[in-house]
């Protein structure tokens, strides 16, 4: 009967231990790029800004952290287009775009991130679907997900006088490092 009594809180600690160990935090880092189009043609952009930080329990899917991207660092290789973009952005109003993270469900390769991103003042829901793959202590995901401008109160951008279409392609490619 002895051994019962430390027993219990062996076990009892073990498994507390194990339960907070699911919950590990990440450094992130990567890029987002965008495909958009208008009648005359397609291009893409491109911003290596991303930065965050993130907790992840790869047992239960829940999240929590910031990811971000700063808006004025877009570039699609024209000037005049990348202007026009921070101005629809109101990058000196909102410097920056936050995704907050609230769940990543993975099921084999594939892989769902979910949260809140805002967007010049805007937030919405938003779900990233992609591939996650583990390499040591690191992970690698690439996703994406189709959006409008209308989805965030702005109005697209143009270029000589010929707007954007809609939607517009928005890939994540990021990196996250256990810190």
């Amino acid at each position: 009967m002895n051994h019962v009594k430390w027993l219990i809180p062996l076990l009892a600690g073990l498994f507390f231990g194990l339960s907070q160990a699911q919950t590990n935090q990440y450094a992130i880092e990567g890029r987002v790029t965008y495909a958009a189009s208008y009648n005359l043609g397609r291009w893409e952009g491109a911003n290596t800004s991303v930065r965050g930080t993130v907790r992840w329990n790869s047992q239960t899917g829940e999240a929590s952290g910031q990811v971000c991207v700063e808006l004025g660092r877009f570039d699609s290789g024209n000037a005049l287009r990348d202007a026009d973009a921070r101005g629809v952005f109101d990058v000196n109003r909102f410097p920056q775009s936050c995704l907050e993270v609230e769940r990543l469900v993975q099921t084999g390769e594939d892989a769902v991130l979910s949260g809140t991103l805002e967007i010049s003042g805007t937030r919405r829901a938003v779900r990233i679907s992609g591939k996650l793959t583990r390499e040591g202590n690191t992970y690698r995901f690439a996703g994406g997900f189709n959006t409008s401008f209308s989805e965030w109160k702005l109005n697209p951008p143009s270029l000589l006088f010929l707007r954007v279409n809609d939607p517009v392609e928005v890939r994540l490619e990021a990196r996250a490092v256990l810190r």
